[in-house]
């Protein structure tokens, strides 16, 4: 017995324990995607009321959001795709395409067939009481929404050259919870994947 307690000792003085860090950004990865793909969806086939080949420079100096960089280079990319060359400043420009941003963020939506998640006062003091949601179906969305528009004008003189409408983009998740056990949908996006798939089929 004496030997098994030293046995026991010598095994807990070799264990030991290791943890880990982690940083909290303001947005997870998945959300961050979300914005990206509709970001790259508001893009796809821009093209601008100029001569295809034209040198254009991209001012992005009142676009103001978060992601801003990452669209603004969609927004180049989708300009070269598109057959029209980028110039390195305004000088070397034919025309300048001003941007700015109308969304470029996240809406949520959640559905729920039953008794939602509610906080209840229980007194004058202000006091609440948490009730969990007691549902029978719920359906949660999560929408990476993106709309940008801009003007062109002339560099040398700030003539305009015509408009650009706005180009809006959403790319969604979609997941579902049955009996606020039996959880199914798509609830990732897979690095590479351009659609997420059809939520029903997809476990």
């Amino acid at each position: 017995m004496r030997a098994y307690a030293v046995l026991s000792l010598a095994l807990l003085g070799l264990t030991a324990c290791a943890s880990t860090s982690e940083t909290y950004p303001s947005r997870t990865a998945t959300e961050q995607l979300l914005v990206a793909r509709a970001a790259d969806r508001a893009v796809e086939g821009l093209t601008l009321p100029i001569p295809m080949g034209s040198k254009v420079f991209v001012d992005d100096a009142f676009f103001r959001a978060e992601n801003a960089p990452y669209a603004v280079s969609a927004i180049r990319s989708a300009l070269s795709e598109s057959g029209y060359a980028l110039a390195p400043s305004k000088g070397d420009a034919d025309a300048v395409l001003e941007l700015r941003a109308g969304a470029l963020s996240l809406e949520q939506m959640r559905r729920v067939f039953g008794v939602p998640e509610m906080r209840v006062p229980i007194n004058d003091s202000f006091n609440v009481v948490s009730i969990p949601e007691l549902s029978v179906y719920s359906r949660r969305d999560r929408v990476g929404v993106a709309e940008f528009s801009g003007f062109l004008y002339e560099p040398k003189t700030g003539a305009p050259l015509g408009a650009v409408v706005p180009m809006t983009g959403e790319f969604r998740i979609r997941s579902h919870k049955l009996l606020m056990i039996v959880a199914w949908g798509q609830q990732s996006i897979d690095p590479g994947e351009r659609d997420p798939g059809d939520s029903w089929r997809e476990f």
